[in-house]
Formats: C-alpha cells, sequence, structure tokens
C-alpha cells in the first residue's frame, strides 16, 4: 500500500490531476476513471485488499497532502482492529448467550 500510494514514474504519467476537484470536464472525468481503474489493477496486483471506494479515498487524501506513509499505518491499524474485533465476536458467540440478570426483587416479590 505504501508504495502504491507513494509518488513514483507510473503515478506521475498519470492522469491524477483532476482528482483534486473544481470543475470536472467530461475528458476529465474520463481520464480520473481511467487513472483510478489502473491505480486499482495496481491495487490488486500488489495483494492490497483496496476496494475501489477505499482506493479512491486514499488516492484522495495523498493529493491532498496528506503523508502516504501515515496513511498505509492507519489501515494497517484498521485491518489489526477490525480482525480483534471479528475474533472477539467469534468467542462471544461461541461461548453460548450471554447471561442474564435477575430482576431486582422487592420485599419478596420481584420488580415490574
Amino acid at each position: 500500500l505504501q508504495s502504491l500510494l507513494q509518488e513514483s514514474p507510473l503515478l506521475a504519467r498519470l492522469p491524477l490531476g483532476a482528482m483534486s476537484g473544481g470543475a470536472v470536464g467530461e475528458q476529465d472525468e474520463l481520464e480520473r476513471t481511467e487513472a483510478m481503474d489502473i491505480l486499482y489493477e495496481i491495487a490488486t496486483l500488489l495483494n492490497t485488499g483496496l476496494n475501489k471506494d477505499t482506493l479512491n479515498a486514499l488516492v484522495g487524501l495523498c493529493e491532498l497532502g496528506v503523508n502516504p506513509e501515515a496513511l498505509a499505518e492507519c489501515v494497517r491499524d484498521l485491518r489489526k482492529e477490525a480482525a480483534r474485533l471479528r475474533e472477539q465476536e467469534a468467542t462471544a458467540a461461541s461461548s453460548g448467550p450471554p447471561a442474564v440478570p435477575a430482576l431486582p426483587t422487592m420485599g419478596g416479590r420481584q420488580a415490574p
């Protein structure tokens, strides 16, 4: 991911300038779509696990000046946290239903 997001000769040749906002013409939109398709193919070949929407968001953040190394670290951290939560949910599901606490009693009878 980090190598994909950093500037390289390949990325320098791609028409990514249209992605930075402003008035976007029909030709600019076609170039932007083509560039994102190429980046997505590269990301797929590198087994990044990024979908097109996520890749588009990451490229947009890079174009806004966000450090690509910091973005890569954030993606890694989010993936680790998601895996931890999935494991926690799987463990909770395999241990059975959670215990239901008893209702408090009032003078020998249960509260409504």
